[in-house]
């Protein structure tokens, strides 16, 4: 299953300033993370969470990125006609594809 992204987030590492990651939200409102506390601590519920998400949730995560990024999910006009061409900007965990 693949959730449409809004915003994408890039913290670097306290232990390791070598280390990001990135934190990404969802258009459902839902986030994810990259680091090891989120990947690794699951609640008695299923659900996840690191400081990173929380800052999202909390609207201070800009505060604390390095970089980021919004997507804009708009429908993209088509032209059957036209020659095969690579797109520039795939979402993120996504590979370029000739369309």
């Amino acid at each position: 299953m693949t959730k449409p992204i809004r915003q994408v987030w890039t913290f670097r590492s306290d232990s390791n300033p070598n280390q990001e990651y990135q934190t990404l939200q969802y258009t459902d409102g839902s986030t994810s993370c990259a680091c090891k506390g989120w990947t690794r601590r699951v609640a008695a519920d299923g659900s996840r969470s690191c400081k990173h998400t929380r800052w999202i949730d909390m609207g201070i995560a800009d505060h604390h990125c390095i970089s980021t990024h919004n997507y804009n999910h708009q429908p993209q006009p088509t032209n059957h006609h036209a020659p095969t061409k690579i797109k520039i900007l795939p979402l993120l965990g996504r590979r370029k594809f000739a369309v």
